[in-house]
């Protein structure tokens, strides 16, 4: 219901607010009830995946792509009643190019002859033929032409493939945005827990480049994995790490692929035991993690294999 009254008429901002807000508590935190908890903003989320964000959608940009789909009705001259009324009443043979908004329409034309002031200095009509096809307008088009031009991330690779496990994927786009909630970062946010790392026991402060991979516990599997696929390569730094894998599985060979896989899943297990550890008190040891790790490769070898 939502979705089609987008597609009538603007959304008041307080009501795009309210739906955003209830999207991004949820994406956080599961649940529903307000929230100001958010490890990345909005804003970042909804960039396409190839520009470095997840590509959920901006709700103000969809809502007008949607009422573009009116316009572009309504200045082709669709065979529709309330296209016909509209011309009857309000354009009556002029065009629709140049005529002001009329002040005597209703509420809902104006606001649909408003909208080719959307396209500031270009030519509306031109924009609107670049999204439709035929006798269809493409919605997904014209919300595309309204985003900015993001320029791509070197990264996008090993966030972007299919074979991938969404939740592992989701795990390493924070890690390389340097937003998981590691100790220090927690620190920040006057939260205050012990800062001793859980995986290694060494005594060192838990923080995001200790993890992946000074940490034993991380490097041991990492190590353990560049192994088994004959990399002869001992782990650096966090960041170094995810410039290799950048350079190392471009390209669509099998080997890149894997490597990438395991890549991923290495962030996302190494994390996930580091939660474990400090809020549930439960462990497992590397070589149970690793085993688990080629579990999940085996089944999803298997289901891409069929």
């Amino acid at each position: 219901m939502q979705t089609y009254w987008a597609q009538i008429f603007i959304l008041p901002k307080k009501v795009v607010q309210l739906i955003t807000s209830v999207c991004r508590t949820f994406l956080w935190t599961g649940s529903c009830e307000a929230s100001r908890k958010a490890l990345v903003s909005w804003e970042s989320l909804c960039m396409p995946r190839s520009a470095g964000g997840l590509k959920l959608i901006d709700y103000t940009l969809w809502n007008r792509a949607a009422i573009c789909k009116l316009i572009w009705a309504v200045s082709t001259r669709k065979e529709s009643l309330w296209v016909q009324w509209i011309h009857g009443y309000y354009v009556k043979n002029k065009e629709i190019e140049f005529m002001k908004t009329p002040t005597q329409a209703c509420w809902l034309v104006r606001k649909i002859l408003d909208a080719r002031k959307w396209f500031g200095n270009r030519n509306y009509k031109v924009e609107l033929e670049k999204c439709s096809k035929g006798d269809k307008f493409s919605i997904k088009a014209a919300y595309l032409s309204f985003q900015p031009q993001y320029p791509k991330n070197q990264w996008k690779n090993l966030t972007m493939e299919a074979r991938q496990i969404s939740r592992h994927q989701f795990i390493l786009w924070l890690a390389i945005k340097q937003r998981l909630a590691t100790v220090d970062r927690l620190e920040r946010w006057e939260i205050h827990v012990p800062k001793e790392c859980v995986l290694c026991s060494t005594g060192t402060t838990e923080t995001l480049a200790h993890l992946f991979f000074e940490c034993k516990y991380a490097r041991d599997i990492w190590c353990s994995l560049l192994k088994w696929m004959n990399e002869n390569r001992a782990p650096k730094t966090w960041s170094e790490e995810v410039s290799w894998m950048t350079k190392r599985c471009k390209g669509s060979k099998a080997k890149s692929q894997v490597l990438a896989w395991l890549f991923v899943a290495t962030v996302y297990h190494v994390w996930i035991e580091r939660n474990a550890r400090r809020f549930q008190n439960e462990k497992r040891e590397s070589h149970q993690r690793l085993k688990e790790i080629s579990l999940q490769l085996h089944i999803r070898g298997q289901c891409y294999s069929k």
